[in-house]
């Protein structure tokens, strides 16, 4: 009996030897396909230094595809000088024409935060380690002041932030305030230097002036704002120009720094100017419309940067936001104006 129990113990012992041995066969078969994969992948593509930042040099921004090829489904665009770190370099090469130029260059995985978080796929022949715009505007700088008439907190009365061009071209599409100036130069016109405007106060007359004694003065017709009841009148003078309100029924004229941009609700009311002739940062002035009188709630001196002059480039998106199109004084004192170097900004009024 004692032999028989000793020889089941045995028969056990090499069962599950063998079962031991057949577990770690496959778990050694598994490993080698899982290391043959990533072999196969390591042979595509290769992880690099993430801390680096390339820049784009595409002037008409870089394309960010889903996957490495020239057909892959196009996640965004990149705006020149947009910095980016790239994660990994795949071995697919890739041919770029330019006008009479080719470049050459491989297909690289990247991740941008400058605006939104963008990852994916562009071709590194439009990156570059040197920078082509030191002087980028990023976020922080956006909050840059010189003066305004309240506390230093600019954080409790706006939020400034980047956005990529695609955006603020999308949004200019969307925004459904384009024109609040109705521009009808049939209604008024100027005579002789002169510009008759008919109120239920009696006419009000502006007259061009060509004197040294008292200076130049020319002022120029520029439509209505119907919601309003105001004519808009630009007053040009030696050094600078105003902007004038004329209310159709009480005759009453508010000076403003430049033409008035309205919400879409017509609530609020901004104006955007630059001091001078000589280049200055941008002065915002924001102001409530209550009962058709303008009342200046914000008015704010930005340091580091200045808006285009552009007809339309400032506009409305909702009731508490608008878009600018902006440049880095900086990079236009030291590299001058190009228009790929313009930036593209979204404010929100929290008041």
């Amino acid at each position: 009996m004692r032999k028989l129990l000793n020889l089941i113990m045995l028969l056990l012992i090499v069962m599950s030897f063998l079962n031991c041995k057949d577990s770690s066969s496959t778990k050694d078969k598994r490993d080698e396909h899982k290391n043959d994969r990533q072999n196969n992948i390591e042979a595509s593509s290769e992880k690099i230094d993430n801390t680096i930042f390339h820049y784009v040099t595409a002037i008409n921004g870089l394309s960010v595809r889903k996957q490495p090829d020239i057909n892959a489904e196009k996640i965004s665009t990149l705006d020149y000088g947009t910095p980016v770190k790239i994660i990994e370099e795949t071995h697919q090469t890739f041919q770029v024409k330019e006008g009479t130029k080719t470049i050459d260059g491989k297909w690289v995985l990247i991740d941008s935060k400058e605006t939104t978080s963008i990852k994916g796929y562009v071709f590194d022949g439009f990156l570059t380690r040197e920078n082509p715009m030191p002087y980028r505007l990023s976020n922080t700088d956006l909050n840059s002041t010189r003066s305004y008439n309240k506390d230093s907190d600019i954080d409790k009365y706006l939020i400034l932030e980047l956005i990529s061009k695609k955006t603020y071209e999308e949004l200019k599409q969307r925004q459904n305030n384009f024109i609040t100036v109705r521009e009808d130069t049939l209604e008024i016109k100027k005579n002789n230097g002169k510009i008759d405007l008919p109120t239920d106060q009696g006419v009000i007359t502006l007259l061009d002036i060509r004197e040294k004694d008292m200076g130049d003065a020319s002022y120029h017709y520029l439509g209505a704002i119907d919601s309003l009841n105001v004519y808009v009148i630009r007053g040009d003078y030696i050094g600078y120009s105003e902007h004038l309100l004329i209310n159709k029924a009480t005759a009453r004229k508010d000076t403003l720094a430049e033409k008035p941009i309205i919400s879409p609700n017509w609530k609020k009311m901004i104006t955007a100017s630059i001091d001078g002739q000589t280049l200055a940062p941008t002065d915002l002035q924001l102001f409530d419309i209550e009962k058709n009188k303008y009342v200046l709630r914000l008015m704010i001196n930005f340091q580091g940067w200045f808006h285009s002059q552009e007809e339309d480039s400032v506009f409305w998106i909702n009731k508490d936001e608008f878009c600018m199109k902006i440049m880095s004084l900086q990079h236009a004192e030291n590299e001058g104006f190009k228009e790929h170097c313009y930036q593209y900004i979204k404010i929100k009024v929290l008041y």
